[in-house]
């Protein structure tokens, strides 16, 4: 369970910000990754090179490297993986001609060769996310994409049973299943809120009441359900103030944090947001923040940021 939301502020600085709300503990680290870093793939004989230095947030598999979640490389571009269980398809076996991979894979593969989110679209059909058993978590991770750059672009990808589809973001947010277009659709149902308060109306002789403030929010959806979550997000995004880009998302995100506890699973396990990243494409710098921190550390690109693990 995770959310994602894209953000430009009155300085035309554009970010790219997620929670990542997970059960498994995923001892995230920053990672730095230098131009011309091969990686291999989960999927076997299949590397690939890295043509973009690139910073990104990731766990360490042993006798792999690293498998990342989201990231932003030094072309102002970024993405975010999200969870895409029941929905995800991907392919029984590796495809000649074309870069095998596994999902966890497509974050490193995307920073290291799209610099932007039309390149990242164009490159998508030389790619073949197979189905392939995570050494970590010990299954098939579904996952979807989220991605940013910093001309102000956003887009998602989604790789289903009815194929490879790519979105333009309209609405600048993105949460778990159902698929992208769905979650556009049920928008519309929520079309009657509002910042502003409601005021009174008649009915027949009786005239209503002012309810109180907030009035105009009444029913908006306040669970952690991906649905209630998109709606939040998508409506708390639309009314931020943007004098401040770092300012808005840290609230945009604290609308949709999960909190350790409320939220658990049939096995017993808390989803909680283990980590919120926040992403200036404009500066080329992340604000990353655990779940015990109280506050976020800050890493560049540009050797300004505090210390960052560089992987050899």
């Amino acid at each position: 369970m995770c959310t994602a939301v894209t953000f430009t502020d009155v300085k035309n600085h554009h970010y790219l910000a997620r929670t990542m709300d997970f059960s498994f503990e995923l001892d995230t680290r920053i990672v730095s990754i230098p131009e011309g870093h091969v990686f291999s793939s989960l999927v076997s004989d299949s590397s690939f090179k890295s043509e973009h230095a690139f910073l990104a947030a990731g766990q360490e598999i042993e006798g792999y490297g690293y498998s990342f979640g989201d990231g932003f490389n030094e072309k102002g571009f970024a993405i975010a993986s999200l969870y895409f269980e029941s929905y995800a398809r991907y392919s029984a076996a590796p495809v000649r001609g074309k870069t095998n991979l596994a999902s966890t894979d497509l974050v490193a593969w995307a920073l290291g060769n799209a610099g932007s989110v039309d390149e990242f679209a164009r490159k998508i059909s030389d790619i073949n996310i197979v189905d392939i058993v995570n050494p970590v978590i010990m299954k098939e991770v579904p996952l979807h994409w989220i991605v940013a750059d910093s001309s102000g672009n956003d887009g998602v990808l989604e790789i289903t049973e009815s194929g490879v589809h790519f979105y333009r973001n309209l609405v600048g947010v993105m949460t778990n299943p159902p698929e992208f277009p769905w979650h556009m659709e049920n928008l519309n149902h929520y079309n009657n809120l509002q910042p502003t308060d409601f005021g009174s109306k008649n009915y027949g002789d009786f005239t209503t009441f002012w309810d109180g403030p907030g009035s105009g929010t009444r029913g908006l959806p306040g669970d952690y359900t991906s649905i209630s979550r998109f709606v939040r997000a998508a409506y708390v995004r639309q009314y931020s103030e943007r004098k401040n880009g770092l300012v808005a998302l840290s609230h945009i995100l604290n609308s949709v944090d999960i909190p350790k506890g409320v939220k658990k699973k049939t096995d017993g396990l808390s989803d909680y947001t283990q980590y919120r990243m926040m992403i200036d494409l404009s500066g080329r710098c992340c604000y990353f923040r655990r779940y015990g921190d109280a506050a976020s550390a800050r890493y560049c690109l540009d050797a300004s940021s505090d210390l960052v693990e560089e992987l050899s």
